[in-house]
């Protein structure tokens, strides 16, 4: 210890021992450098060694193993933070930090060196070469390669070059009144049969009495036409409602009276009365409506769907023994916007619809559609964790409840076994994250499930819906779904990987390889051969307010060609003409349906430029025009 004290202390006086200390820092500094520079250019370019560096060897007394980072500790100099002869101080040479300092000191250059070229050539900002025509050329002819809807030319153009120079309005009045045309509702549309019939029925509805045994589907068209022109009151009620009715759907009974109601119910329930399909039902459907279905001999009930839209009267213990009462034969329970239904009645569906103890019967809830109830977060935990109440669901839908979160969702999909659902919707709930999609696809076991609904989750991400749509060991295969709705999450967050990824697990067959990273390279022109034998893919979407661009267009007329029925693409900004013509122009004529609200950027190239404005079959809702008078026709 007293000689290197000595030591240190003997070369406080020399300059020339100053002189030889400060060179060996530096020459040590050097090393350190060209070693953490050779490092960040291994990670950064693993691809190309970087053998410009050339590693020299240092003097054995000066790459002695220190504690400093810098090199021993010379007596006398400077401190690092102090030292004169540096002009910038920099911070420790790590590989990561080198190699942030030189991503930073290239843009500061490239930034440079735009600067300096604008100010020699105001007029041309860029370098110029003699072959910078050539690649031009080479890189667009890339592009169009890799991005087919570039090639794609409206009919416009493709019949002629003039331009009309006809108004704007004038325009958009004439492809309005042609798509009208198509569609079957223009000046010389011709109606059908069944739509004369049902206008003639409703235009004289008070002079019938009975409508006889006329099928479910032709008294919920005269039940939609009674209610457009105002109609639908207690005689036309008394019609729908016969006797011998197994269906009873109203899209609107606020003008049924809950007498009224319940009359009708005590002729239909003994009759052979299956489903009540209900909406706007808060005059008509409350305890009275209850107390009626419970009367009834528990043999000769055979109601198997309940759906009740707006029952503002139906308390929660009225719907706890109106489920005990038809839990024999129920199997489908919908209710949306029903305020004061609670605790009891998810203890009713753990109590009817859980196995059998001993000689019991129970039923088994096939389909649960919750929306708008105020249910707690520990009575939808109950429902979950107490009972296998849930484990024969084929469809679950929990929408716009402010009490699910995670754990809720979590607990549910685990109590559901063998993967038996078909359907998920989980809109409107803020608090969901990407954990919900971890247990999507855990419960998707056997891939049974084919529509997913995810509209509204803004705590989405982008990496876990493409990890949740990507092959992963030790969980099931992604989900071919048919139906898939993420609109409005995160505008970034739901974007042309999201989809490409999603379009191909609902494209590919099982066998056909499909392994991660895939979707880096996709060609959509290559892309339509290999899926073009599984005759599957996604057939209706919904991705309003989204990121995704042309690219997306590219990959859903690869993978959906044959498939695809309606998509909607509102407030999409980044879709353009070429990418929706391009579409439409790959796309089959079971494609019927386009939405297009908010996207100012379509112009004419694509409206009336499109493969099917002339023979018609596409509806483009979205589309409107101003008429005289200040009405908008959409």
């Amino acid at each position: 210890m007293s000689n290197r004290r000595r030591t240190r202390n003997s070369g406080n006086g020399n300059p020339e021992t100053e002189t030889v200390a400060d060179e060996g820092l530096q020459a040590m500094r050097e090393r350190n450098r060209v070693v953490a520079e050779r490092e960040a250019s291994r990670l950064a370019r693993p691809d190309h060694p970087d053998t410009s560096n050339t590693l020299g060897h240092a003097p054995k007394g000066k790459s002695a193993v220190i504690s400093t980072p810098f090199g021993q500790m010379f007596g006398g100099r400077t401190p690092l933070g102090t030292k004169t002869d540096m002009v910038v101080e920099e911070e420790w040479c790590g590989p990561f930090s080198v190699a942030r300092q030189m991503i930073a000191a290239r843009e500061d250059a490239r930034r440079i060196r735009e600067e300096q070229q604008a100010e020699d050539d105001p007029n041309n900002s860029k370098g110029s070469h003699p072959l910078d025509g050539l690649m031009a050329i080479a890189l667009e002819k890339k592009r169009r390669l890799e991005n087919p809807s570039m090639n794609w030319v409206s009919r416009h153009h493709r019949s002629s070059n003039d331009v009309s120079n006809a108004n704007y309005y004038a325009k958009r009045r004439k492809r309005f009144n042609q798509q009208k045309n198509l569609m079957g509702n223009g000046v010389n549309y011709v109606p059908s049969l069944f739509q004369l019939c049902v206008n003639y029925l409703v235009e004289n509805f008070e002079h019938i009495e009975t409508l006889g045994l006329v099928d479910h589907s032709i008294r919920r068209a005269l039940c939609e036409r009674l209610v457009a022109r105002g109609k639908m009151n207690g005689a036309a009620f008394d019609v729908l409602a016969e006797m011998g009715v197994e269906t009873l759907e109203l899209v609107d009974c606020a003008q049924v009276t809950q007498d009224q109601f319940c009359d009708a119910l005590r002729v239909l329930l003994p009759s052979g009365l299956r489903a009540i399909l209900l909406k706007h039902c808060g005059r008509c459907f409350g305890s009275q409506a209850v107390q009626v279905i419970t009367e009834i001999n528990s043999d000769k009930l055979e109601l198997f769907a309940i759906s009740l839209a707006g029952a503002y009267l139906l308390k929660d213990e009225d719907v706890a023994r109106l489920i005990g009462a038809a839990s024999r034969t129920l199997s489908s329970i919908d209710l949306t916007a029903c305020p004061l239904i609670g605790t009891q009645f998810c203890q009713a569906l753990g109590e009817h619809f859980s196995s059998p103890v001993g000689d019991g019967v129970n039923g088994r809830l096939l389909e649960l559609s919750l929306q708008n109830i105020p249910l707690t977060k520990e009575a939808l935990l109950t429902l979950g964790a107490s009972s296998d109440a849930l484990s024969n669901l084929k469809s679950l839908k929990l929408k716009e409840i402010d009490s699910v979160d995670d754990e809720v969702v979590s607990i549910i999909l685990n109590s559901i076994e063998g993967g038996s659902l078909e359907g998920i919707d989980l809109s409107d709930n803020p608090q969901l994250t990407d954990e919900i999609l971890s247990c999507i696809r855990r419960c998707n076991g056997i891939g049974n499930l084919r529509a997913l609904q995810l509209s509204g989750l803004k705590n989405l991400t982008a990496i876990g819906l493409e990890a949740f749509f990507t092959p992963i060991d030790d969980l099931p295969s992604p989900p071919m779904l048919r139906k898939l709705d993420l609109s409005q999450c995160s505008y970034n967050e739901v974007n042309d990987a999201v989809l490409t990824l999603a379009a191909k697990a609902a494209s590919f067959k099982r066998s056909s390889t499909y392994a991660a990273g895939e979707e880096d390279n996709l060609n959509p022109e290559t892309l339509v051969s290999e899926v073009s034998g599984a005759k599957k893919g996604l057939v209706h979407v919904n991705i309003i307010g989204t990121s995704v661009s042309d690219k997306s267009m590219e990959t859903l007329a690869a993978t959906c060609s044959s498939s695809l029925e309606e998509l909607d693409i509102s407030f999409c900004v980044n879709v353009s003409d070429k990418g929706l013509g391009y579409l439409v122009s790959k796309l089959g004529c079971q494609f019927t349906k386009l939405h297009v609200w908010g996207l100012a950027q379509l112009s004419e190239e694509f409206l009336d430029g499109h493969d099917r404005v002339e023979e018609g079959g596409l509806e483009i809702v979205g589309v409107w025009m101003k008429k005289s008078g200040g009405r908008s026709l959409r």
